[in-house]
């Protein structure tokens, strides 16, 4: 997710999301090679090789720190961060490494180039680097089963997937907060047992749709600690961090004393976390890297200049040249995943990228190797997303081509008068692409199944009268063009998008160029939400007027009984009466239920990171109520049968019963389907 959450974001579910932030970026797709088989390509390049020069083609007169300083004061105005650290690599040389505001609000101590920042999952393109260092010497096999290299308790886990489907998000998994966010360093553990605890589902076969997985790098990173067998920690700084002088950043958690000193505080709504306290990750792979501008500065010269830093040779140029290209698309004319990088296309510029968000903290690493230019930038506020981006497209905009200068793909002989695409005739399987697509970033198995598919992106698509195909998510509409059979192109020509099949005939998933870490799926039948929404209202009505129809008739019951009052309330008749006892069954049901909700919402108000991640005993213990509800729900259902042959009431109050009984069938439907009726395992 490109921006970090707020605290009514986060109980939505952006928690799903915060620690696997992949850059999201309007691209226009492209062709590169996809052939994955061979780590190197044997006619790439290593980088750095006949480059333009980024601050010649801006004119060659750019005052780097200047424009640099301009928009991150800016970018700090009126956000909960109160600090920013910024490195720029421009022609492969460190053209900048500073900070900007307070670290701490308290100490007004300020930020430099030197002060710890967490950068979440902006840590992948590091443990992706590291992990292509071991698969050129020949240590892994990007392309074999990575269950060859784990503990065989991970076999039905990890399955077939690859390396190379975990670093481009292609292995089905599901988007889970399981396991992602703890609070207290004690219920930290190893990775190894972290993997085993906390396996999140494989919901699809490896390679056939990418969904953004957390997961999915965690497994990545066993993978490097299994090979150099030792801890994940120790594997990746002995494998990158220390050659490349990285001496201020680290995986591990807690943070060395050192680090968690000089570490800046972050500002989440309404918390602060000083002295290198903040929520750690379960999974540290996935976003746990604490790390400096200056570090920074030297892992983008890195890969900016064919693995050398300072002079030395750290990286073989062709480890460096393997993790640029092109791993994975979803079709050839889309952007896809470099190895460990989100591809995107800037005009005629081929770009790398990949953002990073947690509760308190923000960054975001662009890499343009043809140009040798890179920026990291990293704000310590829940908030430094939308700051971030201002400074991206300041920089972007700045040191690179006017994108609206430059041809644009496919706007050839397609286009019409001013660059504008027209359509011809209706696209190919016109009437099986309209629909609902959903983001796969979303959970299936796991408790926060309802917070992390309400935040899911949701596309509406339909082909208008003219063949456009129209698009609607949120409050934007598009309109595309087909330029080949499933393949469109927005009319203005800066972006494109894919149908795809998946392993079937029918349409079952949508590609945007914009975002290649992950697809939309098709949504129908009960999978809607606007059914969801509806059975919800009736069933919450059936059960409140259960739960306060009923009591509210028996008291104008008994007042209108008089004298008769005391021998109709007499709790002791109640058994040898079916029909209150049918009646005092579904209101307990009912009671049950609502009073899980409350709670569990009360639970996830006043700790959300334990609630979606690790559950406390607490919040388990509350399932005893659905699971009642459960039971309850049966009997009142067997009472409504009954009902009928018994006589109870009258005909209305039959089938106002009966309807409770479907209220409290629904009800428990419901809960089951988004994984609340039984206790997380």
């Amino acid at each position: 997710m490109t921006e970090s959450p707020t605290r009514r974001g986060f109980l939505a579910g952006a928690a799903a999301a915060a620690a696997g932030s992949a850059a999201v970026a309007s691209a226009e797709g492209s062709p590169h090679d996809t052939d994955t088989a061979d780590p190197l390509p044997p006619d790439t390049d290593p980088p750095g090789t006949d480059r333009r020069s980024a601050l010649q083609d801006a004119g060659g007169d750019t005052d780097v720190e200047s424009l640099v300083d301009d928009l991150v004061e800016s970018s700090l105005e009126g956000r909960t961060a109160t600090g920013a650290t910024v490195a720029v690599v421009a022609d492969g040389e460190v053209a900048l490494a500073k900070g900007y505001g307070v670290a701490d609000r308290g100490e007004e101590r300020p930020v430099d180039a030197t002060t710890p920042f967490r950068v979440g999952s902006v840590s992948k393109p590091v443990v992706a680097t590291a992990l292509m260092a071991r698969v050129q010497q020949g240590e892994i096999d990007p392309e074999a089963p990575v269950s060859e290299y784990l503990d065989a308790s991970l076999d039905d886990a990890v399955g077939s997937a690859t390396l190379a489907d975990l670093v481009t998000h292609r292995a089905g998994y599901e988007m889970s907060n399981e396991g992602l966010w703890i609070t207290d360093a004690d219920d930290l553990r190893p990775l190894p047992a972290a993997l085993r605890r906390w396996r999140h589902a494989r919901v699809r076969p490896p390679g056939e749709a990418p969904a953004y997985s957390n997961y999915g790098y965690a497994v990545a990173g066993g993978v490097l600690g299994a090979v150099a067998d030792a801890p994940f920690h120790e594997a990746v700084a002995a494998d990158l961090l220390d050659p490349a002088g990285m001496e201020s950043s680290s995986f591990r958690q807690p943070l060395p004393e050192s680090l968690a000193d000089a570490h800046a505080t972050g500002y989440g709504p309404g918390a602060a976390y000083a002295g290198g306290e903040f929520p750690y990750l379960g999974l540290p792979p996935a976003g746990a890297l604490s790390t400096t501008a200056d570090d920074m500065a030297r892992f983008m010269q890195l890969h900016l200049n064919g693995g050398v830093v300072d002079g030395e040779q750290v990286l073989a140029p062709e480890t460096v040249a393997a993790c640029q290209r092109q791993w994975a698309t979803a079709h050839e004319r889309l952007p896809g995943m470099a190895f460990g990088f989100v591809e995107s296309d800037y005009g005629d510029v081929r770009t790398l990228r990949h953002s990073g968000g947690t509760p308190t903290f923000y960054s975001d690493l662009l890499l343009v190797p043809e140009r040798g230019l890179g920026l990291f930038v990293a704000y310590n506020g829940a908030d430094g997303g939308a700051a971030a981006g201002e400074v991206l497209e300041g920089f972007r905009s700045e040191l690179l081509p006017d994108p609206e200068s430059d041809s644009d793909p496919g706007t050839g002989s397609d286009s019409g008068e001013g660059g504008t695409l027209s359509p011809d005739g209706r696209p190919a399987r016109a009437d099986d692409l309209g629909g609902t697509y959903r983001s796969l970033r979303r959970s299936w198995t796991w408790h926060d199944r309802v917070t992390t598919t309400l935040q899911a992106g949701t596309v509406e698509v339909s082909v208008a009268d003219d063949g456009t195909l129209v698009t609607t998510g949120g409050s934007t509409t598009n309109r595309w063009v087909e330029i080949e059979p499933l393949v469109f192109e927005r009319v203005d020509g800066r972006e494109r998008l894919a149908f795809d099949t998946g392993r079937g005939d029918d349409i079952e998933y949508l590609h945007r160029g914009a975002n290649p870490t992950t697809a939309y799926g098709r949504v129908d039948g009960v999978d809607r939400l606007s059914l969801h929404a509806a059975l919800t209202v009736l069933s919450l009505v059936g059960l409140l007027s259960a739960v306060f129809g009923w009591p509210a008739g028996t008291v104008v019951g008994w007042y209108r009984s008089g004298d008769d009052a005391d021998v109709a309330a007499d709790p002791r008749r109640w058994p040898d009466r079916p029909a209150t006892l049918a009646r005092a069954v579904a209101v307990g049901a009912a009671v049950a239920i609502l009073a899980f909700l409350v709670a569990a919402l009360v639970h996830l108000a006043a700790a959300p990171y334990a609630v979606l991640s690790a559950p406390p005993l607490t919040f388990a213990a509350l399932f005893a109520l659905p699971l009642l509800g459960l039971v309850g729900a049966l009997a009142t259902v067997a009472f409504a049968v009954r009902s009928w042959s018994g006589g109870y009431w009258g005909r209305l109050g039959r089938v106002h019963y009966a309807l409770v009984a479907a209220s409290l069938a629904v009800t428990c439907w419901l809960l089951w389907y988004w994984n609340l009726l039984v206790p997380p395992l």
